[in-house]
């Protein structure tokens, strides 16, 4: 099964692919995470647009449903949201894991300070284990659309990576002929 993948000149496209999508990633993080957010927008508008004319077809039959209403409205605010503010729906979750790491910092806080006052051998790992958090959680949350673009970015050399050694993996299998 491994040798019939390697054999086909597909993972060699799927390599490159895997490393030009890594580098768009990398060198427009920002761009393509808007693209990601319109993509949704995008699906959010066809599924309230779907329930629209269910609505209207079933409202010829008298058989209408606020649901189906409800599901149109709500999607189709979503969906202009997301076209006009992205980068908000992009700032969001930074946001909510942020605080989350703050209030895990700070919860650990009062461990942390009564080991180093009895001197406990682990004073430095409930420390560590309080003050990490809570930088990383306040770097998220003042920056939370850079915190987006570096994961991107991150994302992104994943992907050359992987790509890349695909792409080495089948050069190697057919110079020693693996194939």
């Amino acid at each position: 099964m491994v040798l019939y993948f390697w054999e086909r000149s597909a993972s060699v496209w799927i390599a490159l692919l895997y490393v030009l999508m890594g580098g768009l990633l990398l060198a427009f993080p920002a761009a393509t995470s808007t693209v990601f957010v319109w993509a949704l927008a995008g699906g959010a508008a066809c599924y309230g647009v779907s329930h629209l004319l269910r609505y209207l077809q079933t409202r010829k039959n008298g058989e209408a449903s606020g649901a189906d209403l409800f599901l149109t409205v709500l999607p189709l605010a979503f969906a202009v949201f997301a076209m006009v503010w992205p980068q908000t729906l992009l700032a969001f979750l930074p946001l909510v894991l942020g605080s989350l790491l703050l209030l895990d910092g700070v919860g650990k806080l009062p461990l942390a300070f009564m080991a180093l006052r009895d001197h406990t051998p682990d004073a430095t790992a409930l420390l560590l284990s309080s003050l990490i958090p809570l930088v990383l959680g306040a770097v998220i949350v003042v920056n939370p659309f850079q915190t987006v673009q570096l994961v991107v970015r991150i994302f992104g050399i994943g992907l050359i990576a992987d790509g890349l050694a695909d792409f080495a993996a089948v050069l190697t299998a057919r110079r020693t002929g693996l194939h």
